[in-house]
């Protein structure tokens, strides 16, 4: 397959709509256009939707992972023969990393990053749980997941163990307590990052409780943090970010959920099995990142 051809039809994906990929590419859009169609007709299937934006079809889906190999292996052997005057000189790296290891130990791997003139990272934030999604479907080349199974064309390594704590204020529990001073969970509100957050769930079924009567989602690291200790409702907070005392039973403010207690998310490496010395070097980037994973 050409891969003029795959790189039209992965950046009109990536961008939504074939104006903003051709333009990326520096190319008119009939230009563009011919491209997407001398695909589609090698293939013998339509790839793409022609709506806004853009979407691969079933097709098209199924292609879509090998052209971003295709990509990744050519943008490395343009690098490494020293091809210059274009974005060949540059290896695209896309990654899913959950927000907390983001927000934690993965800012050690973009110091690290930070040296290499040759690699550009696209990271996208997306729960543990769900990043093996990305890599099914060829979104991106390496993810930190809680799947240790390695997705289909990966292989996977274990990273370590991430340890969350169930963390409110004295004062929201203690507005939910009952007249023999039990809590009613079933009342107190918690706080997710997500539609896709099942830590605060998890630990909910440990007390019987299926959900709560308010959930509130808010998607930032540090606002979710923020909301906890402002008693807006409980949540699970990882144990490197917790407040100065609050593992000491010192904190003035807030309080461990002991009945809940904690849960531990054991993380792993999936990368592309497709070998090439940009991945690698994140991959190793990555372990030694980890080693000091909290």
């Amino acid at each position: 397959m050409n891969t003029d051809h795959l790189r039209a039809f992965v950046l009109a994906v990536d961008e939504g709509t074939f104006e903003a990929a051709s333009a990326l590419l520096g190319i008119s859009g009939s230009a563009f256009s011919q491209r997407i169609k001398a695909l589609e007709k090698e293939v013998g299937q339509v790839l793409l939707t022609r709506t806004i934006p853009v979407q691969p079809t079933e097709a098209g889906s199924a292609l879509l992972r090998t052209a971003r190999q295709m990509m990744l292996l050519e943008d490395e052997a343009r690098r490494s023969l020293g091809f210059r005057g274009g974005a060949s000189e540059v290896v695209t790296l896309s990654v899913a990393v959950n927000a907390d290891s983001l927000f934690t130990w993965f800012q050690r791997v973009l110091q690290e990053a930070a040296t290499w003139d040759d690699v550009e990272l696209h990271l996208h934030a997306e729960d543990q749980e769900h990043s093996h999604e990305l890599l099914r479907n060829g979104t991106v080349a390496a993810a930190v997941a809680e799947t240790p199974a390695p997705v289909s064309g990966c292989r996977a390594t274990a990273l370590g163990t991430m340890r969350y704590w169930p963390v409110a204020s004295s004062e929201l529990l203690d507005r939910h307590r009952d007249a023999d001073g039990a809590i009613t969970w079933e009342r107190v509100p918690q706080v997710d990052y997500s539609i896709r957050d099942s830590l605060q769930r998890t630990g909910l079924r440990r007390l019987g409780v299926t959900a709560p009567r308010v959930t509130h989602l808010i998607p930032s690291v540090e606002a979710y943090n923020a909301a906890v200790a402002h008693g807006l409702g409980w949540g699970m907070i990882p144990e490197g970010m917790m407040p100065e005392g609050l593992m000491e039973g010192e904190h003035p403010d807030l309080t461990l959920v002991e009945e809940i207690g904690p849960t531990e998310a054991h993380l792993h490496w999936q990368r592309w099995t497709t070998g090439t010395p940009a991945l690698d070097r994140l991959t190793d980037a990555v372990r030694r990142a980890a080693t000091r994973m909290r």
